[in-house]
């Protein structure tokens, strides 16, 4: 079972490892491949690409995750994708800042990333979150258009490569932008009434490609052998 930190909790040990990882697969090319994935929109895995995009939100980005973890742990076991809780920790985490790796991305060529983050009181704001992840009374519709909302806010916040879309992945920032958005998700799943509410999916559009997870398999993080400290 992987415990995902939070990053304002990690010891100094755990923030090395996970620099020195995602360095590491930048240079065998594993990162920059994962990057060209979020890049194909023909995955449809956005509110604004439609119906379907919004109902894949949030699994194919669970799911998106769990490829790159999985890559870390190939190189060591320990690692993990913390989480930012931008919320409560309003800046970009201290180790991560100059954290600005150059990506070979094979469909997009070589990305440097940059940022330009805004003031701090334009963050999500704790209430804001709360309003939507404690509110039982949301279909899944309701409440993944919202969290998407606030996911977006974030990404604006950041700016530089992770305002683009096309490239967003590859700052290290995303994962842990993504991680607390994922966990979020987990805490409105647990709240009681909710465990039947889950995205609206047919045919091909319940897998998430380019991998082969559907959405029902991507439902529970217990059955996914990970979870979130507090």
């Amino acid at each position: 079972m992987t415990l995902r930190k939070n990053a304002a909790a990690m010891t100094a040990a755990e923030q090395q490892l996970y620099v020195a990882t995602i360095q590491q697969l930048v240079q065998n090319g594993t990162y920059g491949t994962l990057v060209s994935h979020h890049a194909d929109m023909s995955h449809n895995m956005h509110g604004s690409m439609g119906p379907v995009g919004r109902q894949r939100f949030l699994t194919w980005h669970r799911d998106y995750l769990l490829k790159l973890e999985q890559a870390m742990q190939a190189v060591n076991p320990a690692c993990f994708v913390p989480y930012w809780k931008w919320s409560v920790n309003r800046a970009i985490p201290a180790w991560l800042v100059g954290l600005l790796p150059t990506v070979a991305v094979p469909t997009q060529g070589t990305v440097v990333v940059t940022r330009s983050p805004h003031s701090p009181a334009s963050l999500p704001t704790v209430a804001q979150v709360n309003n939507v992840v404690n509110t039982s009374s949301l279909s899944f519709t309701q409440f993944t258009s919202l969290l998407e909302g606030i996911h977006n806010t974030v990404h604006g916040w950041v700016g530089g490569t992770m305002n683009n879309i096309m490239i967003s992945p590859a700052d290290p920032v995303f994962w842990l932008h993504h991680a607390e958005i994922d966990r979020l998700w987990s805490v409105w799943q647990a709240l009681p009434g909710n465990a039947g509410k889950n995205p609206t999916l047919s045919g091909a559009d319940r897998t998430m490609d380019p991998w082969t997870e559907t959405a029902t398999k991507l439902r529970s993080i217990t059955k996914l052998k990970y979870s979130y400290a507090p």
